[in-house]
């Protein structure tokens, strides 16, 4: 069955992201526009119709496998991210990278047709669950440059200011690698 998720999140990736490599970022697109120059939307919880039977809030994470690999969600405690739809169904995976793999193809894994109405993410420097709409994330390219489950995955901040501090740590990194949330930057890695 793990082999079959595995599978299926490449399938996904492949389809929703155009050419990719079996891991890793494709380097900088720019922010903020689409291939048509419209602007891209964060699809953020504010853009869409909100039921109002249950509240958009994280919650604590279940002892059960990710919604794109099938990995134990509790194993990675520090990489954990939480998606609910306008219908209050959730997702919840063990890394930003499978959180990103899924809000760029949400109906590809059958958790729910609803629009995504939260999101969120932890923080990388503090270990808090955060917004992961309003979060900035840094696109890590070098392989082993930090230890993270599951190739690479962007490494989530809630502030710009931390994400930046971050990028300071590594000469291989720059304060421009710490990206605001937005689709375009999601789809164009593969984790």
């Amino acid at each position: 069955m793990e082999d079959n998720r595995r599978l299926r999140r490449r399938e996904v990736i492949a389809a929703a992201g155009g050419l990719f490599g079996t891991t890793g970022c494709l380097g900088n697109v720019a922010s903020g526009e689409t291939d048509e120059g419209d602007e891209e939307s964060d699809g953020g919880a504010n853009e869409t119709d909100q039921d109002a039977d249950f509240a958009v809030e994280p919650v604590e994470y279940p002892d059960r496998s990710c919604d794109v690999c099938a990995r134990n969600v509790t194993e990675y405690p520090r990489w954990n991210a939480q998606a609910v739809h306008n219908d209050g169904e959730r997702a919840f995976f063990c890394t930003s990278g499978c959180m990103g793999a899924y809000y760029t193809s949400p109906s590809s894994f059958g958790v729910s047709e609803a629009e995504i109405a939260g999101l969120w993410v932890t923080d990388y420097g503090t270990r808090e669950t955060v917004d992961g709409f309003n979060s900035y994330y840094v696109f890590v390219g070098e392989r082993g440059l930090i230890e993270m489950p599951a190739g690479r995955n962007p490494v989530p901040f809630a502030t710009q200011e931390r994400a930046e501090e971050f990028t300071r740590r590594f000469e291989e990194l720059s304060t421009g690698d710490a990206e605001r949330f937005s689709k375009v930057n999601l789809n164009r890695c593969v984790w």
